[in-house]
Order: C-alpha cells, then sequence, then structure tokens
C-alpha cells in the first residue's frame, strides 16, 4: 500500500509538472485543439501535482490516511465518466481515453484494496477494543461520572438509569433520538427512571447541542475514547446498517422532510452504532442495540422497571 502511494504520487506530481511546464503538450497528442485559456489546464495540472502531495503523505501510513485515498479514487473515477459523457456526445476522441486510462482506470483497483484494507482494519481494530474492555458492569460504570459529577455506579443504585448511547450529533437519526428523548423525557422521569445520556463530544459543546432540543439540563456523560460504548459492545456500524435502503429512506423523510438535517461528525466517529440500555444497581436489566442506524427504540418501554425498585 505505501509503494503504491508513493508511486501514485510521483506520477500525479509529475504529470502535473508536465501539464504547468508544457500546457500544449498533451492537446498536441490528442490532437485536439488547444484551449482558448491555458492557465485553466495548468490549474488543473497544479491541483493534479497537489494530490500527488497527498498520496506521498497518505504513503506514511495508508489505513489511517484514507480519506486522502478515498478524495483520490473519487476523482478517478469521476474523470472516465465525464470523458464517456462527451466522447457519447462527440466533443472528444477516442485517444483521450488514453490519458484516463494512466490517470485514473489502472488506479481503481489498487486505490479500492487500500479502502478495503483500511474499512477491514477499523473493524478489526473495534473488535479487539471491545475484547480489551471486557469488564463487569458495575465496574464499568464505577469509572464514569456525569456532568454533575454523580459516578454513574452510585446513580444506578439509587433508581433505574436508561443510558443511551448517542451516534454523533450531526446524524439524522441521533437527532431523531435527541427529538424522541425530549418528548418522553416527562414521562420517563415521572416513572422514576433517569436519563443519562452518553456522546462522544467534549461537554461545552455537547451542551450546545443539547440545548437546540431542551436537553441542555439533561445528564450526559462524555465518552470521546468510547470506553462505554465498547464496554457495552457497541461496535461501528457496516455499511448496510449505516448506508441500507432502510436508512435512505429515512433521512429523506426526518432528515430532509422532517428538517432534522445532517452535520459533520467532526471528532466523533460516524460508523459508530448506538444503543440504550435499563441499568439498576449496576447490571443491566434491559437492552435496545440498534440493527440498523434508522431503527427506532421503544422508549417508554424500555424505561419501565418490570421488577419493583425498593423505597
Amino acid at each position: 500500500m505505501k509503494a503504491i502511494l508513493t508511486i501514485a504520487g510521483i506520477y500525479n506530481i509529475l504529470w502535473g509538472l508536465s501539464v504547468v511546464i508544457f500546457p500544449d503538450f498533451w492537446f498536441s497528442l490528442a490532437k485536439m485543439e488547444q484551449p482558448n485559456y491555458p492557465v485553466l489546464w495548468q490549474n488543473t495540472g497544479m491541483m493534479t501535482a497537489m494530490f500527488g502531495i497527498g498520496y506521498i503523505i497518505a504513503s506514511s501510513n495508508p489505513l489511517r490516511h484514507w480519506p486522502i485515498v478515498l478524495v483520490g479514487f473519487l476523482t478517478k473515477l469521476v474523470g472516465p465518466i465525464g470523458f464517456l459523457y462527451y466522447f457519447i456526445n462527440g466533443e472528444v476522441s477516442l485517444v483521450v481515453l488514453n490519458m484516463h486510462f494512466t490517470n485514473d482506470i489502472i488506479w481503481w483497483v489498487p486505490f479500492g484494496v487500500i479502502l478495503y484494507n483500511a474499512y477491514k482494519h477499523d473493524y478489526l481494530l473495534d473488535n479487539e477494543v471491545i475484547q480489551f474492555t471486557e469488564h463487569d458492569t458495575a465496574e464499568l460504570l464505577s469509572w464514569h461520572t456525569t456532568n454533575k459529577g454523580e459516578v454513574l455506579l452510585d446513580v444506578s443504585k439509587e433508581q433505574p438509569v436508561m443510558l443511551v448511547f448517542l451516534r454523533h450529533f450531526g446524524c439524522t437519526f441521533c437527532r431523531d433520538t435527541l427529538t424522541a428523548i425530549s418528548r418522553y423525557r416527562d414521562s420517563i422521569e415521572k416513572n422514576g427512571t433517569r436519563i443519562v445520556l452518553i456522546h462522544q463530544l467534549d461537554e461545552e459543546n455537547a451542551i450546545a447541542e443539547l440545548k437546540k432540543y431542551n436537553l441542555s439540563d439533561i445528564e450526559h456523560v462524555s465518552d470521546k475514547e468510547l470506553i462505554l460504548y465498547k464496554g457495552f459492545h457497541l461496535r461501528r456500524g457496516t455499511i448496510t446498517q449505516l448506508f441500507g435502503v432502510k436508512e435512505w429512506s429515512v433521512f429523506l423523510k426526518r432528515g430532509i422532510i422532517g428538517g432534522l438535517g445532517i452535520g459533520a461528525p467532526g471528532d466523533q466517529d460516524p460508523f459508530q452504532m448506538p444503543g440504550i440500555f435499563l441499568i439498576f444497581e449496576g447490571k443491566i436489566i434491559k437492552q435496545f442495540v440498534h440493527r440498523t442506524a434508522s431503527e427506532t427504540p421503544p422508549y417508554m418501554e424500555l424505561a419501565k422497571m418490570d421488577i419493583p425498585v425498593a423505597g
């Protein structure tokens, strides 16, 4: 992977510089008319050279720098599609395909392999983290405190606690969850259950997000290292779990039509799956682990204790 990215980087830099220094060369080779504004073509060459620098940087750690590879892969995918469109309309000759073959098509497989390995690596690492955090529930709860300074284990000994693990605040389905929590909060708390949100943001930014749903005063725990997530065996979602047909349908219905929208995850893991757990006296009483990102939990049913609580 490192070798492929290094070669791709050197190739892109050399090709880009050739366009900048000799802007007429490739048009002459393709037997096409010279451009009226060669500076625009030279800018394309400069951009290609910048991609080359990006690939060389990514070669230092291909699995970590997969976003650079992804952007490069997408540009190399779109280029030949554009060529096909213009070729069908008779605006470019077939000889231009030679340039797309060396610039784009031959990189599809190696770049695709790198992206696949990065994808698999994160999931293998996720499994290792879950195994590493294989601890008793009470022990996990004893390590974490809410924004009000209360230890989760102590809180669960006082009354049932509904732990709501969020994905990321930019997620449409996470926003739908927060809207539902805001709607059901009074009913859940009247039944004697305490709600605690688990998220990946720092406290200041989390409160700013929660204000949008009238939840700025709700208890929450910042778990940026995902220790609680992995301790409760909440894994990263697969492509089908996160971007399946149902997810797109729900996104259009709630995100676009419903106005929930979507935002960037930032430093939050966009692949993290959510879940809800009812905890009492340091033990899991009920749980709802999402099979897909858009799945709607039965909030009121999860919040209700099936056994009497002393006191």
